[in-house]
């Protein structure tokens, strides 16, 4: 099949599919800090398993690129302030809007990730072409929880939302019921539910060995009240009072030395035995990731989680929240993972212990969410998925 993907990206996840210096360069220079690790794993296995893929998403300056089996045009985004802030998002739009009419002529299908700027444009084409789209998180609650001053770049993205959420021709894909169940109460419509890939490189099938010391991790691309990050640095400093020798890193772009937030809680005695990594590329992770005890999702709302399957892939064992959107139903209700209540502090602590002082429990678990891991979530079986279901939306079109 022919397949357009429309989604924001770090597009230096690709640049395997780009062997030769020049492209790689090309990527380098255009690359922005984002992470969309469901996206990027979901093109690659698209490409592996002989389909033709071009790209569109925004970057730093305009270019195109060839590779073999995809195509990926970057689109220079907006960057005047303060009308990013603003309406940023539809002069985005317009522009990707602009090279999708020149580009998708001999496609099959386009699938649009997010329900902002990539599909808003991407919707104006569901006479000529099928579209897709995969709800990636929920506009309304992010908006609730965001700062004042979020809140009104926040509030344009709500009226994006609305726009392609409304649009009855666009085929809509959930990446877990949590998230269909919203989709459906709100909107009326019963959508598929196709959860996120992990790509097979990444698990772990070697033996483990359970790291003797209290290191925890935690990995998130921001740092807003959604992601929580805050309450699990309260938790973890209530944790150094019994076992100092214990250790958080603490892994994405919000988490560096430079950060005024993170200067902010250093001031506060936030950081005490906290190393702030930054942004990793995929494949260091997995070396931050084996010298874990301990993974901590502190999110208060998640539509999936890649990064709970990045530690189920790795065999850490998982604590998150009880009630945070589709971590339930990812971590099986408990039965792959630890459910506390992650807006409490002491949850946090105590549950961090249990897994602690609980090794071969703990490793029960891990291997039975690597199991589970191999059975659900190759990137393979969800490629398939996804064709499918192209395939029957195609069909009906006939």
């Amino acid at each position: 099949m022919k397949i357009g993907i429309v989604s924001l990206m770090n597009i230096n996840a690709l640049s395997e599919l780009f062997p030769d210096e020049n492209s790689k360069e090309v990527l380098k220079l255009n690359a922005r800090n984002l992470v969309a690790t469901a996206v990027h794993t979901l093109i690659k296995s698209l490409v592996s398993e002989g389909h033709f893929v071009r790209v569109f998403t925004l970057s730093k300056n305009n270019f195109y690129l060839k590779g073999k089996g995809i195509e990926l045009y970057g689109i220079e985004f907006y960057d005047g302030y303060p009308i990013k802030y603003l309406w940023g998002d539809f002069i985005d739009s317009k522009r990707i809007r602009r090279q999708l009419k020149n580009n998708i002529s001999d496609l099959d299908v386009i699938h649009a990730h997010w329900t902002y700027t990539f599909a808003f444009a991407s919707k104006f084409y569901t006479t000529q072409i099928p579209v897709f789209c995969t709800v990636r998180d929920w506009a309304t609650y992010i908006w609730k929880i965001e700062s004042t001053k979020n809140k009104i770049t926040w509030s344009f993205r709500c009226i994006l939302n609305e726009l392609v959420l409304n649009n009855k021709k666009v085929n809509f894909i959930a990446n877990s019921p949590y998230t269909a169940a919203r989709i459906e109460k709100k909107y009326g419509i019963k959508v598929p539910i196709i959860p996120n890939p992990i790509n097979q490189s990444f698990l772990r099938y070697d033996k483990t060995t359970i790291p003797e010391n209290l290191e925890i991790i935690c990995i998130s691309s921001s740092n807003d009240k959604r992601k929580n990050v805050r309450t699990l640095l309260l938790a973890f400093q209530q944790l150094l009072i019994k076992y100092p020798h214990a250790h958080l890193s603490l892994i994405g772009e919000p988490f560096t030395k430079e950060s005024e937030s993170m200067q902010l809680w250093e001031k506060e005695g936030m950081l005490k035995k906290v190393s702030l990594v930054g942004l990793v590329n995929h494949s260091e992770l997995q070396k931050y990731l084996d010298k874990a005890r301990v993974f901590v999702s502190p999110s208060l709302e998640e539509t999936f989680g890649n990064t709970l399957l990045e530690s189920m892939a790795r065999k850490i064992p998982i604590v998150a929240g009880i009630s945070s959107g589709a971590i339930p139903y990812v971590l099986q209700h408990g039965e792959l993972g630890y459910l506390c209540d992650v807006s409490n502090p002491n949850n946090i602590y105590k549950t961090i212990e249990y897994v602690y002082l609980n090794p071969e429990k703990v490793e029960k678990i891990t291997e039975v969410a690597f199991d589970v891991l191999n059975s659900k979530y190759l990137d393979k079986k969800i490629t398939e998925k996804h064709i499918e279901l192209y395939k029957s939306v195609l069909d009906n079109r006939k």
